[in-house]
């Protein structure tokens, strides 16, 4: 996550920390910094990097941001093609499924946004959900494994159910926000811990239905 203001840039996550004249800093969030199924809020401009982990499932998915105060939708991370080898499991990983696994966002101040994934299974209909259950109908759909507090630190796990499948669970599309990513080259340290049980495809032959 970067924050950049009228004396100072911060980058915390992907790239360097740096400063004019002030040396390393890293903030904390304050009460006010809100990162969770609720709501996307900073009370001043802030970058966040976000990784591609890994996704598994049957569809081809964009990751991005909205912002719900204008109803813009900004593409940050897209899937090339739904599987690292179509007809052979549902596995998509960076370099493969993901050509450009890396990403970062402005978020403004004082705006809210949320989080959206769209998906689809060989172009047949699209499906969105959001990290914010109301704009689902209620249905939790994006599992955050921390809050705004840890943006600046291991940052922000965030797992996905695309909405596509009667499977369900949160590992069909994962993704990092903030953290020490590192990017573009080293992965965080924190990518090592382990992630959720993925849920094992039904068959090994290419998906006939939904993912």
């Amino acid at each position: 996550m970067k924050t950049i203001s009228k004396f100072q840039q911060l980058a915390i996550g992907c790239a360097t920390v740096a400063t004019a004249a002030f040396g390393s800093l890293i903030p904390s969030a304050s009460a006010a910094e809100q990162f969770n199924n609720q709501t996307i809020q900073f009370n001043r401009d802030t970058i966040i990097e976000f990784q591609f982990l890994k996704s598994n499932n049957a569809a081809q998915s964009t990751f991005g941001v909205l912002n719900l105060a204008t109803g813009e939708k900004t593409p940050l991370i897209n899937e090339a093609r739904a599987q690292d080898r179509p007809g052979r499991n549902f596995a998509g990983t960076a370099g493969k499924a993901v050509r450009k696994p890396f990403a970062e966002f402005t978020f403004k101040s004082g705006t809210p946004y949320t989080l959206y994934l769209e998906s689809n299974i060989r172009g047949k209909g699209t499906t969105t959900v959001y990290s914010v259950p109301e704009r689902n109908g209620g249905a939790q759909l994006a599992r955050f494994d921390n809050d705004a507090t840890a943006l600046g630190t291991q940052g922000v796990r965030i797992g996905w159910n695309d909405g596509t499948s009667s499977r369900g669970g949160f590992n069909q599309f994962l993704v990092i926000a903030g953290g020490g990513i590192g990017c573009p080259c080293k992965p965080s340290p924190s990518l090592t811990t382990p992630l959720p049980p993925e849920v094992p495809p039904t068959r090994n032959n290419a998906p006939s239905g939904r993912g």
